[in-house]
């Protein structure tokens, strides 16, 4: 009986602590290419996702544990950090988002706003988005409300899309 107890803890416990690691490579209508790789980690409760695409590349770190999210963009030379709503995708649904390939479309966006003020102290925000951020500025960002959404200029949508975010500034 112990036995059968231990492994159906066992069975459980390494679906609970598996990692999901996924690639994905795009080609985009110019001939050009883009690789994402999403990298889950259930143990420590974050993801990170890596966007090669030349200068328009941008490195993304979810700490579902603390409750924020981070976006290091290279052609902008920032970092952007949000707090992860109800709106933002759980870690289940990114996960299941890039095992399809299947990424929001522009009407399924979420649009945040980048306040003007640089962080002061980004260790407050955690180890994992200190480690991406850190050497460069960075500014946290808010989700605007739909009504204020034509307003901004916004970069590409194609910035975060596996993650449905689209950064104005």
């Amino acid at each position: 009986m112990k036995l059968l107890i231990a492994t159906v803890l066992g069975v459980f416990l390494t679906q609970a602590l598996a990692n999901d690691n996924i690639n994905i490579n795009n080609s985009g209508n110019d001939g050009g290419n883009v690789n994402q790789q999403v990298n889950i980690n259930n143990q420590d409760n974050v993801a990170n996702i890596n966007n090669w695409n030349g200068w328009n590349s941008w490195d993304s770190m979810c700490d579902y544990a603390k409750g924020f999210a981070a976006t290091r963009l290279y052609n902008k030379k920032i970092c952007v950090v949000t707090r992860i709503k109800p709106s933002f995708p759980t870690m289940e649904q990114l996960s299941a988002i890039a095992k399809s390939k299947k990424v929001p479309t522009n009407n399924q966006l979420v649009t945040y706003t980048i306040n003007q003020k640089p962080i002061v102290h980004i260790e407050e925000y955690g180890k994992h988005i200190e480690s991406l951020c850190r050497g460069m500025p960075a500014y946290t960002a808010q989700e605007m409300p739909s009504s204020a959404r034509g307003y901004a200029v916004c970069c590409s949508s194609s910035i975060i899309t596996i993650l449905g975010i689209n950064l104005c500034f």
